[in-house]
This record gives structure tokens, sequence and C-alpha cells, in this order.
């Protein structure tokens, strides 16, 4: 798994040590200051970026919503990546770890990538932030030591695993931000994609079907479109069955080799 943990490019190649994860550093006794707690930072930290965005978050401005000054802050972060690193994995706890059960492995899969993509709804900021760098927070950590053990189900080595286990969160990251870029169209143009159909339509009736340029496309165009959360099923449903004639593959290859 060594290779997961990347650098940023301008830091020294030599890596640095694990004290300076956040995880890594004891927490001030709370008797110290009462009302400072890295889960107060946190909380204060999460509403911000719900509200506001992710460029909202500063030491300052967390400061000032706690009533304290921003050097109190530092007895329990040190860096505004602290504040990042401790919010991801806050809501990675949104999404719960389902006790084991009788299901099988798609039906588990499927029910943590609705929970997830839920949770990114209500944090818009989560996905911008993931793809930095590996995610080692303790909830993080569990639920995809939960996810591998899933994967692993139908028989797969871990480096397979690990593969497939980024594909599928690929895909769940990819759909919700396709569906947060429509979101930020809204705020910018201040109309709602209904309105953005009404207005762009006569160029779509005359530019693209009328004009039998691109007979695909319009042939896409008249066709009923699935809602967000249909098109989200599908292609889940399609990438999990994906893997399924995956695992069935390499086993019967695996059992002709012997």
């Amino acid at each position: 798994m060594k290779r997961k943990v990347n650098h940023d490019p301008g830091e020294s190649s030599a890596p640095k040590p694990a004290a300076g994860l956040i995880w890594a550093r004891p927490e001030r006794p709370r008797t110290v200051r009462p009302a400072l707690s890295r889960e107060r930072i946190v909380q204060v930290a999460l509403s911000l970026a719900d509200t506001e965005g992710i460029d909202a978050i500063s030491t300052r401005r967390i400061a000032a919503a706690l009533s304290v000054s921003a050097m109190a802050l530092y007895g329990y972060i040190e860096r505004k990546e602290d504040v990042f690193d401790l919010m991801i994995d806050a809501v990675y706890a949104e999404v719960p770890v389902p006790l084991p059960g009788p299901r099988d492995w798609r039906s588990q899969l499927q029910e943590i990538a609705v929970q997830k993509r839920a949770m990114m709804h209500r944090h818009p900021w989560f996905a911008s932030l993931i793809g930095r760098r590996a995610v080692l927070g303790p909830n993080a950590l569990k639920q995809t030591d939960y996810l591998l053990e899933i994967v692993s189900q139908p028989g797969f080595d871990m480096t397979t695993c690990i593969s497939l286990l980024e594909m599928f969160n690929a895909y769940i990251v990819g759909f919700v931000l396709r569906e947060m870029g429509e979101a930020e169209a809204q705020r910018r143009t201040g109309l709602s994609e209904q309105e953005w159909q009404q207005q762009v339509s006569p160029y779509v009736q005359k530019q693209i079907i009328a004009s039998g340029r691109y007979p695909h496309l319009a042939l896409a165009l008249v066709e009923e479109e699935r809602s967000s959360d249909e098109t989200f099923l599908f292609g889940l449903t399609r990438l999990l069955e994906g893997i399924a004639t995956y695992a069935a593959a390499s086993h019967a290859n695996h059992e002709r080799e012997w």
C-alpha cells in the first residue's frame, strides 16, 4: 500500500515522519481550554465549508466562530491541512460500515455507494479534497478495510481488490462531480436546469435535431431521460455486473490451469 501515500511535488523528496500526521499527534487535554477540542474545531469547519465552500476554511474564520484567538487553535491543529484531514474523516463516519450479514457482495457495495453519494451531496466540498492523497483517518481506514473485505469475497488477490476498489470509488466521485457541476452552473448563471433547457431549446432544435448533422445525438435528445438517481444506479449496476463477470472468468481460467 506504500504506493498510495503520495507526496506533494513541492515538498522534499524525503518522506516526512509519521508524526506529521494529525492522527499521530496527541490532542491537548480539554482541561487546558474546555471550549476547544479537535471535535469542536471540526464542527465549525464543517459548518463553514457546507454553507460557504471549502475556500471559507481558515484558522482565522474558525477561531472567530469559536470566539478564541487563532493562536489558541495551534494546540489542536498545526496547519489548515490538519483541518481538512479531520473534516474528511468526520464525514466518512456518516457512511456506516454495516454489520456482517448474509447479503452478497454486490448488494453491500451498492449500499455503500448510495450512502456515499448522499454524503457527498451533503458536503459538496468533499469530492474536491479526497483525490489529493491517501486518506489515513480512522473512519476512512475502517471503511476502506471493510470495502476491501467485500471486494475480496469473489476470490480476488489484494492487488486486484485495490484496483477494483479504486474503480468503484472513481465511479462514485466522478458521477457526483458531474452533478456538482450542474449545481455550480445554476449558482453561476442563476438559471435552473429547466430554465437553461428552455433558453437553449431553439438552438438545440435547429442546429442539432433538425440540421441532420448529428443523427445519433438528435435521437438521444428526443429520448426520455433517466433521473439522476436512476442513472447513478444504472451505471453502478453495470459496474458491479462487470466485476462479477470478471470474477467468473478469472475462476474459469484458474480451473483450466489446474
